[in-house]
């Protein structure tokens, strides 16, 4: 399994697969730490000031998704029709130079090493060589190659709340100079889901980002938080039963205002 591979997993998500694998359980509400190889079977962040865009939602027309293929090269295994919703969210960060990426790093991908995992958010930005705010938690970084190049990085924490039978992520996307594509633009696509809703928020320190919910009519989906912030294009992201939308919602805010 590669970058490209983990990323059309996390691109597409099939409220079939949600309903299976998201069994619904009784214990206390807590916050757990999962592994990302558990996250990835639900799916298939100094001191310094950053400078923050402004992040838009822009549903997408399924009939043409191959039109968006330039602004996105993950888009590269999509087909028209093959989705029954998509949304774009995109906006403006900073190139993250390869230069400026440890050598340990830059090394491990050029032997093929594309996938990492460390105990704690601030670990795997030290091995990164980056100050990108983050939470706490075990945290993986994946590399995204592109013509023998690192293009893109995920650094990505996971949790489960139990009591709301939720699950959810909070990732941050870095671009280098060999990003094909417009970085700081996020595609997903949603099987058999309803069009999705999207509601801009502004969070303590004044930034803004944007939040989209959409379920199917088993009663399952997805809510995913956007931020753009220095070179950082953070997605938080729940997968949940409509009926905890409101605690869930609630807690991606929270997230995106630690991340702020």
């Amino acid at each position: 399994m590669n970058g490209q591979d983990l990323y059309e997993g996390l691109r597409y998500v099939d409220p079939a697969m949600l309903e299976e694998a998201m069994e619904p359980v009784k214990r206390p509400k807590r916050r757990r730490y999962l592994p990302l190889a558990a996250c990835l079977c639900l799916l298939l962040a100094g001191t310094a000031v950053a400078v923050f865009s402004h992040v838009e939602i822009r549903l997408l027309d399924v009939e043409h998704l191959e039109d968006y293929r330039e602004a996105d090269p993950s888009m590269g295994f999509v087909k028209n029709g093959s989705a029954d919703e998509a949304y774009q969210a995109t906006g403006g960060v900073e190139i993250t130079s390869l230069a400026s990426l440890s050598e340990q790093a830059r090394e491990d991908a050029a032997a093929g090493t594309y996938f990492q995992e460390f105990d704690t958010w601030d670990a795997a930005a030290a091995y990164l060589g980056v100050e990108v705010p983050g939470t706490e938690g075990p945290t993986s970084v994946v590399f995204n190659m592109e013509n023998g190049e690192i293009a893109e990085i995920w650094l990505n924490t996971h949790y489960q709340y139990e009591e709301w039978n939720a699950s959810i992520s909070v990732s941050a996307h870095l671009y280098t100079e060999e990003y094909s594509g417009e970085p700081g633009e996020f595609v997903l696509f949603h099987g058999a889901f309803e069009e999705p809703r999207a509601e801009e928020i502004t969070l303590s320190s004044g930034e803004t980002a944007q939040i989209a919910a959409s379920f199917a009519d088993n009663g399952f989906g997805m809510i995913a938080g956007y931020l753009a912030r220095g070179q950082a294009f953070y997605e938080v992201s729940a997968l949940c039963p409509e009926e905890s939308a409101r605690q869930v919602s609630e807690q991606l805010e929270m997230y995106l205002n630690e991340l702020a």
